[in-house]
């Protein structure tokens, strides 16, 4: 299998269904060379059309040009340059670990995260949003999140309900607003970021892109990658940056901190949980 080949569609953002064309001519990477459209849906099990709409996603007129194109990167690939890794599974898993390891070199320097974690300490009510994938993130940070802080609310809806769920913990003490986001960056997610500035939040943003909306107006941007190896994205990276998030709030007001979680272990053996 070529790495080149693994390397190439890396490079673009794929569909779903794409990246399981794409998977396809990485294992068949040898055999690209003799392999037709037809051959190459049968063996991915989609339509040919399917693999057509893969060349073009990836800037060529049709399978005939990318495959030249393949060809071409299996002519010039050096000696040896064979993935190490027997399977997806192994290079999905590779993948997030240079993004957890691109992570902590972001994080030698602990300003940014600190300077996060004072943000939400110094806020009554905290607000943590995401939408589609990253709406589970926003519920894992909140979860922990709040057994730190007083008052946190994850917000995953969308529209007028979006809009007064902001407004409301806004009009309550919400001063900051921490927020995920991450390609395909959902139009919802957007668009609160906008409102959200319009009503004063002070913006935490975990995104994987260093130019994402709300980049511009955050006070604290963390970069946390995700990986497109599979046929859906993974985000090994985020969640983990979720959790230095809150470790970040523990370290900013320790004692505190200390009491709410004592508090909660005596409700906890109180209730017999």
């Amino acid at each position: 299998m070529s790495r080149e080949f693994v390397e190439f569609f890396a490079s673009f953002r794929l569909t779903p269904a794409q990246r399981r064309i794409s998977q396809t001519l990485v294992e068949h990477s040898n055999d690209v060379p003799s392999l037709t459209a037809s051959e190459v849906a049968e063996l991915a099990n989609v339509s040919q059309p399917s693999v057509t709409r893969l060349a073009v996603a990836v800037g060529y007129s049709g399978y005939a040009e990318l495959r030249h194109a393949l060809v071409q990167l299996l002519n010039a690939s050096p000696s040896g340059s064979e993935l190490d890794e027997p399977n997806e599974f192994q290079r999905a898993i590779n993948s997030e670990i240079e993004n957890l390891r691109a992570l902590g070199v972001r994080l030698s320097d602990r300003t940014r995260i600190r300077q996060a974690g004072a943000l939400i300490v110094g806020a009554p009510v905290v607000v943590a949003l995401g939408h589609r994938s990253a709406a589970h993130i926003a519920g894992y940070f909140g979860h922990f999140a709040s057994r730190v802080h007083g008052d946190v609310r994850v917000l995953t809806c969308a529209g007028s309900e979006l809009a007064e769920s902001l407004a409301a913990a806004r009009s309550v003490g919400a001063g900051v607003l921490v927020a995920f986001l991450h390609a395909p960056y959902p139009a919802d997610t957007i668009d609160a970021l906008e409102f959200a500035q319009q009503l004063g939040f002070r913006l935490v943003l975990i995104s994987d892109s260093d130019v994402v909306s709300g980049s511009d107006w955050a006070e604290v941007l963390l970069r946390a990658d995700i990986s497109s190896r599979l046929i859906f994205d993974t985000h090994a990276a985020t969640f983990t940056a979720a959790s230095l998030l809150v470790q970040a709030i523990c370290d900013e007001d320790p004692v505190g901190v200390q009491r709410r979680l004592e508090e909660q272990e005596r409700s906890l053996r109180g209730r017999r949980v």
